[in-house]
């Protein structure tokens, strides 16, 4: 698991210019890390027990406008499950210090791109959100359990595009 490479591509997926992105690979080193964050109760979740842990203005630059403030990985080891980092770790094949490592690194941007109006969408507005991202649609499926449901998608929201269902 190589922070800067996971960093660089998820920041080039989510700043449009993700063509050249094998998405494959994005998601197998991905993975480890948004299992992390659903084993402790979704992105939602993980955000509130930062803020409580004395990590609210880090948070803050993350939802709101202008440069997003680093998150350190120890302050991240003492809030995340023990246990759902040793297992993302494992899976990882990396170490859980390397691990936190690489969350502190993607976790600021991923909450700045989720959330341009202040707050992080609901899973029934994943796909709203991740459409207005560039190279949102590919992290879709990712996302989706992410945020506390199934892939957003987008699917159904076209804006009526097709035929009404017949009684």
């Amino acid at each position: 698991m190589a922070t800067n490479d996971l960093s660089a591509m998820l920041n080039q997926l989510l700043s449009g210019a993700g063509g050249s992105i094998d998405t494959s690979k994005l998601q197998q080193n991905l993975q480890p890390l948004l299992d992390l964050i659903q084993q402790n109760g979704g992105l939602q979740a993980l955000i509130e027990k930062l803020q409580a842990s004395g990590l609210g203005d880090q948070v803050q630059s993350w939802l709101g406008q202008g440069a997003n403030l680093a998150a350190n990985p120890q302050q991240l080891t003492e809030v995340l499950n023990p246990e759902s980092l040793k297992a993302a770790a494992d899976k990882a094949g990396a170490s859980a210090q390397d691990v936190a490592g690489e969350l502190s690194s993607v976790l600021p941007g991923l909450v700045d791109k989720l959330s341009p109006s202040g707050q992080l969408p609901g899973a029934a507005n994943l796909g709203d959100a991740l459409g207005k991202i560039p190279g949102g649609e590919q992290l879709s499926g990712l996302l989706g359990p992410l945020l506390g449901g199934a892939s957003g998608g987008g699917a159904g929201t076209a804006g009526g595009a097709g035929a009404a269902p017949s009684a």
